[in-house]
C-alpha cells in the first residue's frame, strides 16, 4: 500500500511538469523496477486522463465565457419552465397549465466607466423589452434613456429570475404595469412594468456602513408600455425617493402620474386618468428577506388599493429558502370588490440563477368580486447564466 501512495505522488508530480508521453514512460519503468504491478500502472493512466479531460472541458468553458463577455460586452439569460394546477378551472375549462413561460435574452456592457447600455429580449412572447444607454457623472446623478423598468414600486423592479415567487403578487401585476393594469388594454402584452422614457437617479448622503443614505429615482415616460406607439399627447411622471436609516432597511414611496387609452364598463375606449401613489419598505440580510408595500390609484374615477408583504428566510445559506406573503387587493373600492392571496413555498438553488420553485396560493375572493375561491399550485424550473 505504501508503495503505491508513493507511486501515486511521483505519477502527480510528473504530470505538471511533462507531457502525457513521459508520464506513460515512467509509469513503465516503475513497472519495470516491480514498484507497481502493470494492473495498478493502467487504472493510474486511466484517472490521469479523467483529469486531464474535466481540465480540458474547464479550459473550454472558460475560453468561450471570455471570448464572448468582455466589460464592453456581457450575454447573458435565463428563462422559466412552469407547472400550474388550480382547483377552479379557467375560461376554457382547463385546470392544468404546462408552459414555457419566459426566455429573456440580454447584452449588456460598458464603453467607459460613465457610459453603459443594454438590450433585453424576451422570446416566449417575442418581445424588446429593453434598450437603453446610461450615463453616470457621479454616484449622486446617473441619466437613463431608452425603454426599461419604470421606477415606481420596489418589487416592479424585481425581474422574473430573481423575484422570491413564480409569479408577482396581484397588487403589483394590477397597479404597476404588468399583465392584468389597464394600460396593457392599449396594447394586449404584458410590459413587466416597463416603459419608454428619460430618468435621473443617483444615491445621497454616503455613510460610514457602505450606504447612503438616500436613493431617488425620477423620470417622465411615453405611457404606452414597451415598443408601443403613443396614442395621446400626454406623457407620465414616475418617481421613487427611499431613506435608508440603517444598512439594509429602506423606507421611502413614490408616484405614477399619467393617463391610458382603455375602456371602462360598456363605453368605447377613451383616454382615462392613470395614477398611483406607493407607501414602500424592505429589509435585506444574508438570509432574511422582507419586504411590504401599500398602493393606492385612479383608474378613470375608479378607486383601487393593494398592499403586499412578503418574508424570505435562508435555511441553508444561499441554497435553500422558505417564503410566505400575504396579498390584498380591491379592484373597486366603491364596491368593496376584494381578494386576498395566501402564498407559501421554497426556492432550491442547485447552481447561480438555477433554481426550482414550489408555491401554494390559496385566494380568498369576496362576493362582490363574482369569483371561487381557489387552491393554485405552481412548479417551476429556471436556468439563468
Amino acid at each position: 500500500m505504501k508503495r503505491i501512495l508513493i507511486a501515486l505522488m511521483i505519477c502527480f508530480t510528473c504530470s505538471i511538469a511533462y507531457a502525457q508521453d513521459s508520464d506513460s514512460e515512467l509509469l513503465k519503468k516503475l513497472v519495470e523496477k516491480n514498484i507497481l504491478t502493470q494492473s495498478e500502472a493502467d487504472e493510474i493512466k486511466k484517472d490521469s486522463k479523467k483529469v486531464e479531460q474535466k481540465s480540458s472541458v474547464s479550459q473550454t468553458v472558460e475560453k468561450v465565457r471570455n471570448a464572448f463577455n468582455t466589460p464592453y460586452m456581457q450575454f447573458g439569460g435565463n428563462g422559466q419552465v412552469w407547472y400550474r394546477y388550480s382547483d377552479v378551472k379557467n375560461a376554457s375549462g382547463v385546470n392544468h397549465d404546462f408552459r414555457a413561460k419566459n426566455l429573456f435574452l440580454s447584452v449588456n456592457g460598458k464603453f467607459n466607466d460613465s457610459f453603459r447600455y443594454g438590450f433585453l429580449l424576451e422570446l416566449v412572447n417575442p418581445s424588446v423589452q429593453e434598450f437603453w444607454g446610461e450615463w453616470t457623472a457621479a454616484r449622486e446623478f446617473n441619466l437613463k434613456l431608452g425603454q426599461f423598468k419604470v421606477p415606481f414600486t420596489l418589487e416592479s423592479l424585481y425581474v422574473p429570475a430573481t423575484l422570491e415567487t413564480a409569479a408577482y403578487s396581484r397588487t403589483i401585476s394590477n397597479l404597476a404595469g404588468y399583465d392584468s393594469d389597464v394600460q396593457n388594454l392599449q396594447n394586449g402584452k404584458n410590459n413587466f412594468g416597463r416603459d419608454a422614457g428619460v430618468q435621473i437617479s443617483g444615491e445621497l448622503a454616503p455613510m460610514t456602513g457602505g450606504y447612503s443614505l438616500i436613493q431617488y429615482s425620477a423620470g417622465v415616460f411615453q405611457g404606452m408600455g414597451v415598443t408601443s406607439n403613443e396614442k395621446n399627447n400626454t406623457k407620465d411622471f414616475a418617481g421613487t425617493l427611499m431613506i435608508q436609516p440603517a444598512k439594509g432597511l429602506r423606507i421611502g414611496g413614490g408616484a405614477y402620474f399619467g393617463q391610458a387609452t382603455y375602456q371602462i364598463g360598456n363605453e368605447d375606449a377613451a383616454d382615462h386618468v392613470r395614477n398611483r401613489w406607493v407607501v414602500s419598505a424592505d429589509y435585506k440580510s444574508d438570509r432574511f428577506n422582507a419586504r411590504a408595500e401599500w398602493i393606492t390609484a385612479n383608474d378613470g374615477g375608479i378607486s383601487k388599493e393593494g398592499v403586499y408583504g412578503i418574508a424570505q428566510y435562508y435555511l441553508v445559506p444561499k441554497k435553500l429558502n422558505a417564503l410566505a406573503r400575504v396579498d390584498y387587493y380591491n379592484k373597486n373600492k366603491d364596491l368593496n370588490s376584494e381578494v386576498i392571496d395566501y402564498t407559501v413555498g421554497f426556492n432550491y438553488y442547485f447552481a447561480p440563477m438555477c433554481r426550482i420553485q414550489l408555491n401554494y396560493t390559496l385566494s380568498d375572493y369576496s362576493r362582490k368580486w363574482g369569483a371561487d375561491n381557489s387552491n393554485v399550485v405552481i412548479a417551476q424550473f429556471q436556468v439563468g447564466f
